[in-house]
């Protein structure tokens, strides 16, 4: 008899009792990937059917001809600039990434561990300009990169990204939580102010780093109307401009091919997200657990 009580108890021990939370919180956990994931699944779903398909008459929840969806790919390909525009938007997106990232640690290093006069007003008033929409700023933006003969080029695409507040925001936050310690060691054993920036604040602020990097390239992939402002030139399309042909009302574009150009301009964020996405949850963690 004891040993039968002894093994039902081991039993309960070994599997923990769930709870109705536990049953909620898994839930609404299933409910919220199913919203996030379906509509690119049924994108999916609409770029692998053969083409004439009624879709919306006859649905399907998987893909039902995969040599069909690889023939728009491939027709996409090659009957448009596609490849040319992944080349501009990913070159768009990997310069603005890397301004952004050097001017954006380079002010916050020295806002967040340093004092110098009009400090505040100055952080203030770049935050300050957070709270204006970009649409105020695209016509004096759009004036000065005429002034200066930049459109049509890539300069003109990307400088106006360089300066970002809320880059500069996320890593002097970020900045703050390191040890003052570690700089004035670094200062007594003789590194000059560019060396610490370099050799010691850098390495400690990566995560943060990679997760403002993620933040720019979804932004940037996306961004639409200062390509289409900027760029009038056909051959310099970014992928967005290029998706925006094919979404415009009188393309007389069938809908599976209309989704195989949208899936196609919507890959690389999602590789992009995908590959670094640990770092963005270590950068969130070690910010929920500084002081």
């Amino acid at each position: 008899m004891t040993l039968a009580i002894e093994a039902t108890e081991s039993r309960r021990s070994r599997w923990p009792s769930i709870t109705a939370w536990d049953v909620c919180r898994w839930a609404i956990a299933i409910s919220v990937t199913i919203v996030v994931v379906f509509p690119i699944w049924w994108m999916v779903n609409v770029v692998f059917t053969e083409p004439g398909t009624p879709v919306s008459i006859n649905p399907r929840l998987y893909p039902t001809s995969f040599s069909a969806g690889w023939d728009k790919v491939a027709m996409i390909m090659r009957e448009t600039g596609y490849l040319r525009a992944y080349y501009m938007s990913m070159a768009y997106a990997l310069l603005t990434i890397a301004g952004v990232l050097l001017l954006g640690s380079m002010a916050a290093f020295e806002f967040a561990l340093f004092e110098f006069p009009g400090k505040r007003p100055l952080f203030g008033l770049i935050m300050l300009s957070l709270m204006v929409p970009t649409a105020v700023t695209i016509i004096p933006t759009y004036l000065l990169t005429a002034e200066l003969g930049w459109i049509n080029t890539m300069q003109g695409l990307v400088a106006p990204g360089l300066a970002s507040a809320f880059g500069l925001f996320l890593l002097v936050e970020f900045m703050k939580g390191l040890p003052k310690e570690m700089i004035e060691a670094a200062r007594l054993d003789g590194a000059r102010h560019f060396q610490i920036y370099w050799h010691v604040v850098l390495p400690l602020t990566r995560n943060a780093m990679v997760t403002l990097a993620i933040l720019t390239f979804m932004k940037t992939w996306g961004n639409f109307i200062w390509p289409l402002i900027v760029l009038s030139n056909a051959e310099k399309y970014t992928v967005s401009q290029v998706v925006g042909l094919f979404n415009a009302p009188f393309s007389h574009q069938t809908v599976d091919v209309v989704m195989t150009a949208n899936l196609l301009a919507a890959i690389p964020p999602l590789l992009f997200f995908l590959i670094f996405q640990r770092k963005i949850v270590e950068g969130i963690a070690m910010s929920g657990s500084k002081g």
